[in-house]
């Protein structure tokens, strides 16, 4: 049976930061805080964490199950704080939106009839329509979001360059550095042999036939071609000859746990960074995401500025 929180999930349309609202309590109960004219009941509080508690890890201790519950009142003032505005700007979801929400939620979720619907929410201790005023309060809170702060996200193509340049070093490539090698393999004239290999290199033999004449490595048929490798990928000594040769140059026999090596500089790719053009699509990502939230944060610090909140002798723990 489809669970209220893979339906809840694919229901929140807009990038909100906040969990889905809870319904509203039906029972007078504890008022924990004032938000202009707006409350946050003891009801709401125990429902969210229950909810938030049950999705964290069952281990957490009790100064982190506290910390959980601070995060949850949070949210719950910071929604309250939304939803004046909203009323403010006379902003409110219509019945045709949330029915069209509870339309996609049934066919995405697979939900044939309306029986299978109602049986799916009452696992979760809801009814059709406690979901639609919670679906109705959430796009309301989007609504005002999206009005509010996307509009002032900064997606521009001269706003997505001046943040590849901010953290241009994200998109560096390292120096790399092409190289062919003759391996001798361990053994009593195995440095004998690589230094015969490497005179002859450097004596102007061609290095394929120098390669096959003495490499014992699997690169032998290749003319020892290891490819391409970026600085660290090879062992220590290997690396160090790589990175300091210029091009066309042959190394001195190296020895490793693996042999004798003689190396040929085939080519050398200088560090760069990727271009711009190719990053764009992981730049844009990135930035709707951090301007959004940091846009969110300034938005509702200034909304709790403007604000007349009181908080219980209770909440105050969590505050």
């Amino acid at each position: 049976m489809t669970t209220l929180r893979r339906l809840i999930g694919t229901a929140i349309l807009a990038p909100l930061a906040f969990s889905v609202l809870p319904a509203a309590a039906e029972v007078i109960d504890r008022i924990l805080v004032h938000v202009n004219a707006r409350i946050v009941t003891q009801s709401q509080l125990d429902e969210r964490t229950e909810v938030a508690l049950h999705e964290a890890p069952p281990d957490l201790d009790v100064a982190r199950r506290d910390d959980v519950r601070k995060a949850v009142l949070r949210e719950l003032v910071n929604e309250a704080l939304l939803e004046d505005r909203a009323r403010e700007l006379d902003i409110v979801a219509t019945d045709a939106e949330v029915e069209e929400q509870i339309k996609r939620l049934k066919e995405q979720n697979k939900v044939a009839s309306e029986e299978d619907f109602k049986k799916a929410l009452e696992a979760s201790n809801l009814t059709p329509g406690k979901l639609r005023d919670q679906l109705k309060r959430s796009t309301t809170i989007q609504r005002v979001v999206g009005r509010e702060v996307n509009s002032k996200v900064d997606l521009s193509d001269d706003a997505l360059r001046l943040a590849y340049e901010r953290e241009k070093e994200t998109w560096a490539v390292p120096e790399k550095v092409r190289v062919a090698e003759i391996l001798i393999n361990p053994g009593p004239e195995a440095e004998e042999k690589a230094r015969e290999a490497a005179t002859v290199a450097k004596g102007g033999a061609k290095f394929e036939d120098v390669v096959l004449r003495f490499s014992d490595s699997p690169t032998r048929s290749k003319g020892g071609d290891m490819g391409t490798v970026g600085k660290g990928e090879l062992a220590a000594p290997l690396d160090a000859a790589a990175f300091s040769l210029p091009v066309g140059a042959i190394s001195d026999p190296i020895q490793t746990r693996t042999g004798w090596h003689v190396l040929k500089i085939v080519e050398k790719m200088p560090a760069t960074y990727r271009p711009y053009t190719e990053v764009k699509a992981e730049i844009l990502k990135k930035e709707q995401e951090t301007q959004f939230q940091k846009k969110l944060a300034e938005y509702i610090e200034k909304l709790e500025r403007e604000a007349i909140i009181k908080v219980s002798t209770e909440a105050k723990p969590w505050m």
